[in-house]
């Protein structure tokens, strides 16, 4: 999601410095790499965000329990984490469905798009000088190309075919199928993303901006070059995967035919997009999931009202992840993910049990209305036992005691392996004490 959000921000940026700087100018062939260059800027500068991809971990994913609640009353509460409830739908599955609806949709309408344009192109044909194939059909479509083929119907062929033909000769050579392709795939994946397809319109623009440009240096006269634009925009278009002749507007292609040559020394304002590549380039680095302390975790619990027990992750690679105490005279590792984590006897509703039967809400604090969460971390130790209990968040000295007491007193654990070995392994544990 952020890749994609990045990714978004980024080209919208570039899209609108190329709309706002360059797309009037005359440098079809320069404009056209600005675009792809963008596009691919797009694509992969927020990957940085994946990078030293294996070697940074990604968001940590805490091991989780559902949340106990100690009231007043005695009463205790367990909250169902709701991602887990019967039937419940997320709102982030939601986007996600929609998201992927999309793509898929667009997807298809391009996988139908290429098939449509290979089948026609594959009918009876004749190559031509170039050694492009020229396929003429009794279909009343405007002209187009396909990769190495150019289909034109027998109407056109016959006014002006030599005008036509010479315009997608012109996009055979450049490998516009090729840019469209790209194109689309990547509206497909944004689509989203108003700023993808005015990338995708603006690169057809410059399509026919080069290729009638090339007509118009073959020789051929321009005012009957723009009727014949005309007569051709009123005819329906083949596929959209395709270099259709009339795929652009015919007004602007007629105003770019009369335009004077713009200074060559306007390409520098290119330059402009540096802004948004750096944008890109920030925003992806700020985005990389960096290992997060004990302490982010354990704010991030407080924050959080439907987790209360879970490891303490710090990274997700394949390395070990530890961290170093100092017992008397002794150095031992303390880990935050093992490959196989320790388990409360009984496993976890056990464990939820354990915590319901034994934690009382002091009278005291009852009296004075005092409520709240209290942290606590601990570590399993190598033989099962919970040692270095400790409160890492504080409410209450009295909602504090009972919470450690109760921690402390916790029978033996199944301990936590790694690599086959028994190791320590560092719990957080929130307890809400409520009114």
């Amino acid at each position: 999601m952020i890749y994609l959000i990045v990714s978004a921000i980024s080209l919208a940026l570039m899209v609108i410095v190329y709309r706002i700087t360059l797309s009037r100018t005359t440098f079809h062939g320069f404009n056209r790499y600005v675009l792809l260059s963008s596009l691919a800027l797009a694509a992969v500068l927020p990957l940085m965000h994946f990078q030293g991809i294996g070697s940074k971990a990604s968001a940590p994913v805490a091991y989780m329990l559902n949340e106990i609640t100690i009231f007043a009353d005695g009463a205790t509460a367990i909250a169902e984490n709701k991602a887990q409830e019967s039937g419940a739908v997320s709102p982030a599955a939601v986007i996600a469905f929609i998201y992927l609806t999309g793509v898929i949709i667009l997807l298809l309408r391009v996988a139908i798009g290429v098939l449509s344009s290979e089948i026609i192109c594959h009918r009876r044909s004749r190559t031509l000088a170039d050694g492009s194939r020229l396929v003429i059909t009794e279909r009343n479509y405007a002209p187009f190309s396909w990769r190495n083929c150019i289909v034109i119907s027998r109407k056109d062929f016959e006014s002006n075919g030599a005008m036509i033909i010479t315009h997608e000769q012109a996009h055979i050579m450049h490998h516009h199928s090729i840019d469209l392709i790209l194109a689309q795939l990547f509206c497909a994946v944004q689509w989203f993303n108003p700023a993808a397809w005015m990338l995708k319109n603006s690169l057809l623009e410059v399509h026919e901006y080069e290729a009638d440009a090339s007509v118009l240096e073959h020789g051929f006269d321009e005012r009957r070059y723009q009727i014949c634009l005309v007569r051709a925009a009123l005819q329906g278009s083949f596929a959209t995967t395709t270099n259709n002749f009339a795929n652009c507007s015919t007004k602007k292609r007629i105003v770019m035919m009369n335009r004077h040559s713009t200074n060559p020394w306007a390409r520098l304002r290119v330059l402009l997009m540096l802004p948004a590549v750096a944008f890109a380039t920030v925003a992806a680095s700020a985005c990389k999931s960096d290992t997060n302390s004990t302490e982010d975790l354990v704010q991030a619990a407080a924050q959080d009202e439907t987790t209360v027990i879970y490891a303490t992750p710090v990274n997700t690679s394949n390395k070990e992840v530890t961290t170093q105490i100092l017992p008397g005279d002794q150095t031992e590792d303390v880990f935050m993910v093992v490959e196989e984590m320790p388990e409360y006897p009984g496993g976890t509703e056990a464990l939820l049990t354990y915590l319901k039967d034994n934690l009382e809400y002091p009278e005291n604090c009852k009296k004075n209305n005092i409520q709240g969460r209290v942290i606590i971390t601990f570590v399993v130790e190598k033989d099962g036992s919970v040692a270095d209990a400790e409160i890492v968040r504080s409410v209450n000295e009295e909602l504090d005691a009972e919470a450690l007491r109760v921690i402390k007193a916790m029978p033996n654990w199944k301990p936590g392996k790694q690599k086959g070995k028994t190791v320590r392994v560092k719990y957080t544990v929130p307890v809400n004490f409520k009114i």
